[in-house]
């Protein structure tokens, strides 16, 4: 069915949601709707996660200029469902103007998240390479599927701790200046 942003509201009012929690193309079709109607994100609102695909630069701002909760977060949110689903956040504040894609952001507490050439070495600073994900919320492979697991699980080369393991996650990044990492798609 077609997503009904007039329900949405209806429920965040109801029920006295906080937290706004899905793929940036649904809380883009909300936004458009509050705006459409000259009328404010509840103001109970006080978070807006978004994860799941690419979010559109202007997308931010246009939640921010629709808040009735001037201390709304609008955080992104990455990672792979082999490792907890989210394992990187970017906290968006504000959004330069150069950027052509919100950054992917920095781990969360207890992961990591590299940058690794074929190598297996971090790329510099700039370069691109694929993602790797480690950390206490990755999976212990997959069911039944012990090639696969082989092939996507494979020793951390940086860890000390025994048994230690990252998923190779099949996505391309770059590390920023900043440390943030940019998402920059799939290989395939």
């Amino acid at each position: 069915s077609a997503p009904d942003p007039s329900h949405w509201l209806d429920l965040i009012e109801r029920e006295r949601v906080t937290v706004w929690n899905s793929a940036p193309a649904l809380m883009e079709v909300f936004a458009e709707y509050v705006a459409g109607r000259s009328t404010s994100l509840p103001r109970l609102l006080r978070v807006v996660l978004m994860s799941g695909d690419w979010i559109p630069v202007k997308l931010p701002e246009q939640i921010r200029a629709l808040a009735a909760n001037e201390h709304l977060e609008v955080h992104s949110l990455g990672g792979a469902t082999e490792a907890s689903i989210w394992s990187i956040t970017f906290p968006i504040k504000t959004v330069d103007p150069a950027w052509k894609s919100i950054p992917y952001g920095l781990p969360m507490v207890n992961q990591q998240f590299h940058v690794l050439d074929a190598f297996l070495q971090p790329t510099p600073i700039g370069v691109v390479g694929e993602l790797y994900i480690g950390g206490i919320g990755l999976a212990l492979g997959y069911h039944n599927r012990q090639q696969l697991t082989a092939e996507k699980f494979i020793p951390d080369p940086f860890s000390t701790r025994p048994g230690a393991r990252l998923y190779r996650t099949g996505d391309l990044g770059r590390r920023m200046p900043d440390g943030n990492i940019e998402f920059l798609g799939r290989i395939d």
